[in-house]
């Protein structure tokens, strides 16, 4: 039962509310779809040492090619126009909570050389304009960083229940600021002939460049991810960022592929580092996974491995993520 005078409860409850509420915010023929992601580096059997845990739910509205554009979120209307996306073809409300933490959990006192302890918790509204090959995506974020994000408090529970150590530095962790991010990217999707019908098999090649401006991290990025499976075409909005920057591609339809990527960022800022440690400016990253969907719902889980946060650091930084789609009714 959440307790409503801990902030976390009351600000996971604002977010939720926000998100659920979205599904009920216009009254059209579009599909609407529920979608949970969760990112943890214990899939791939390592704990800390940069960006550790990732959970975001989201609701997400996608009209076909024959129907009108949809809606832009609220937030974004004053905005989007201004960024060059003035329609809609997919909407996503999102409310998600990130955590980063040093590699080692048993100090107090973290290394100074280390990533340090970082909560984010906010609520995201995104909006994605597919012409033809191309697409475009504009998000903005609002939330808090700092202990009313509750990632402390998620954490030490996700560590009782699989008996693992209780991560020790949580107070050294930066006090509570309002989080704000403004992501601006495109895509465009290059598919050879063939595989035409949606049963048939074919390949596809996204290219994807972008920036995210914010006072958790401003960057600037380009990736290309190559698919190959069924119902690429129908599934090229999502391998945008749906729910969340780090967010997979998945499917809203029956079919399935598997992927393979390779991003490369330059990092100008990311909070916490550059104080007492030196953020690492370039970073890449490589992700491998598969997308299935069915009549009543989709997965995709992804592994990736990227960079570190701080240039004194060799070990990568490796994590899993599942995402799970389902049709809202």
């Amino acid at each position: 039962m959440l307790n409503f005078t801990n902030p976390l409860s009351r600000a996971l409850a604002a977010a939720l509310l926000c998100v659920l509420a979205s599904v009920s915010m216009q009254a059209r023929s579009e599909s609407r779809y529920g979608v949970l992601n969760m990112q943890n580096d214990l899939f791939v059997g390592r704990d800390g040492g940069g960006y550790t845990n990732g959970t975001f739910l989201a609701t997400v509205r996608a009209s076909s090619r024959e129907e009108a554009p949809l809606r832009s979120p609220a937030l974004l209307t004053p905005i989007a126009p201004w960024l060059g996306v003035s329609k809609a073809s997919l909407v996503s409300y999102s409310a998600g909570q990130i955590i980063v933490t040093p590699r080692d959990l048993r100090r107090a006192t973290p290394d100074p050389g280390d990533a340090p302890y970082v909560g984010g918790l906010a609520f995201r509204a995104a909006q994605i304009d597919v012409r033809e090959n191309r697409s475009d995506l504009v998000a903005l974020s609002l939330g808090v960083i700092g202990p009313a994000a509750g990632a402390e408090q998620t954490q030490k529970a996700i560590h009782r229940a699989i008996g693992a150590d209780a991560p020790m530095g949580w107070d050294t962790q930066v006090s509570n600021r309002a989080m704000v991010a403004l992501e601006r990217s495109a895509a465009w999707r290059f598919a050879p002939s063939g595989g035409s019908r949606a049963a048939e098999s074919s390949s596809d090649v996204i290219l994807q460049g972008g920036a995210t401006l914010g006072n958790l991290e401003t960057l600037a990025g380009a990736s290309v991810l190559l698919r190959y499976g069924v119902g690429l075409e129908r599934s090229f909005p999502t391998a945008m960022s749906v729910t969340g920057r780090s967010a997979d591609p998945f499917l809203m339809s029956d079919g399935w592929f598997v992927f393979g990527g390779l991003s490369a960022e330059r990092v100008f800022r990311h909070i916490g580092i550059g104080e007492s440690s030196e953020l690492r400016k370039s970073r890449a990253a490589l992700i491998v996974g598969l997308a299935y969907g069915w009549r009543d719902g989709a997965l995709t889980f992804a592994l990736k491995s990227a960079d570190p946060l701080i240039e004194s650091s060799s070990r990568r930084q490796s994590y899993g993520s599942l995402t799970y789609v389902f049709p809202l009714r």
